[in-house]
């Protein structure tokens, strides 16, 4: 039988499993980056219905979203170069606005073994939904170039991008993000402490088509 899969907003019972989700998601990433449980703990408290985790039939987090709401004169659209600790508030998402019209997409983890199974996807869907549910302008986030650490010894990471756009290089992050229908602004020269990636990711906008001023 095949496993399906639910998801659901996180709760306070779910913290350890979710920073363990995490860990296991970002294995190269910085202690001080990484998503803790009195973390999860806090972003669950500030903003409970931008929090998500995707379960199996049998209850076990696979992956999980953490979203915060902000607004444009925040982010910048033309001066778009930020550091990911510093807009999540070293992950406290303490700079989450309940008025903000936009969605930001501070976290999407899934666990190895459960990758290439369409769970980002899904939980992109899901925020695309509560962009629609609170009638926000779009998502916007720092699509990791989590393929760039490959290729930074062979080609810039502006031609790296094109190519990921053209469709000629896939991105395991951003290739999935440009399917869904998020537009590439730009490059984030100095988004995390990540060899992954080079530290480097895409500013990515996706506007809501249902939006009503």
């Amino acid at each position: 039988m095949s496993e399906t899969f639910t998801i659901i907003n996180s709760t306070l019972d779910m913290v350890e499993e979710l920073e363990a989700v995490q860990r296991a998601s970002f294995p190269t990433m910085t202690e001080e980056e990484l998503i803790t449980a009195e973390k999860y703990a806090a972003q669950i408290e500030r903003f409970p219905e931008g929090q998500l985790a995707l379960v199996t039939d049998s209850g076990k987090i696979v992956a999980s979203s953490t979203d915060f709401r902000t607004i444009a004169e925040a982010i910048n659209f033309d001066h778009y170069e930020h550091r990911y600790i510093e807009v999540s508030d070293n992950n406290w998402l303490g700079h989450h606005q309940p008025d903000g019209d936009w969605l930001y997409g501070a976290c999407i983890g899934v666990i190895p073994d459960y990758r290439r199974r369409g769970l980002s996807t899904m939980l992109y869907n899901a925020r695309h939904n509560l962009v629609r549910r609170f009638n926000l302008r779009g998502q916007v986030t720092g699509g990791l170039l989590a393929g760039y650490g490959a290729y930074k010894n062979k080609m810039s990471v502006e031609d790296y991008v094109d190519k990921v756009i053209a469709g000629k290089i896939f991105d395991p992050t951003v290739s999935i993000q440009l399917k869904l229908g998020f537009t590439i602004y730009g490059i984030i020269q100095d988004y995390v402490d990540d060899p992954g990636c080079d530290n480097k990711a895409a500013f990515i906008v996706w506007n809501n088509p249902d939006y009503q001023p």
